[in-house]
């Protein structure tokens, strides 16, 4: 992989992670627009809407009636999470927490970056099939909640989520067995 799709692979999950964290959604927008023609223009044409018509935002000032930690949707060893962070030298900022799903996409975009193809499509993909599995359950609850705007903007993370694994399972020759 070169090193403009390294770093356009890792805007995507930053961008995401934005969103999660900082409930600022300016890189979103960005990258919806340049997803408006690609396979993934359905989803991204929906996160704009909402975007523009300020739902988005809405549901942005209300995140805080749901959970984006990991361990309220599964069972979770925040001490493993931490040594991965560690081995990788990413430094978790004080104040946040390990599963925090925005961190953890941060930590996703830091690992796309490296420059080593194998390790690096390995890395992805393990964090990806052992750590993100959950985003289901958020996606749920974004509905239950009627967070249409943000069940949209997960959609589009999960798509782009599954896709990715399974472009890194066949670079990687990993059978499907789920």
């Amino acid at each position: 992989m070169q090193e403009e799709e390294r770093k356009s692979l890792s805007f995507i999950y930053y961008a995401f992670s934005e969103v999660f964290l900082d409930k600022d959604y300016y890189y979103l927008n960005g990258l919806c627009e340049s997803l408006s023609s690609s396979d993934y223009s359905k989803y991204a044409l929906e996160v704009l809407e909402n975007i523009a018509n300020k739902k988005l935002q809405a549901e942005l000032d209300l995140l805080e009636e749901v959970s984006l930690l990991e361990r309220d949707y599964r069972l979770v060893d925040k001490d493993q999470i931490l040594k991965s962070y560690e081995y990788f030298g990413f430094a978790l900022q004080e104040g946040y927490e390990p599963d925090h799903l925005g961190i953890e996409l941060r930590f996703l975009a830091l690992i796309c970056l490296e420059e080593d193809q194998t390790k690096a499509y390995t890395n992805q993909y393990r964090f990806i099939h052992n750590r993100l599995g959950w985003l289901s359950s958020l996606e749920s609850v974004f509905e239950e909640r009627g967070f249409v705007a943000m069940k949209k903007v997960l959609s589009l993370l999960r798509n782009f989520l599954r896709d990715h694994k399974a472009f890194l399972m066949k670079e990687l020759k990993i059978e499907f067995t789920e």
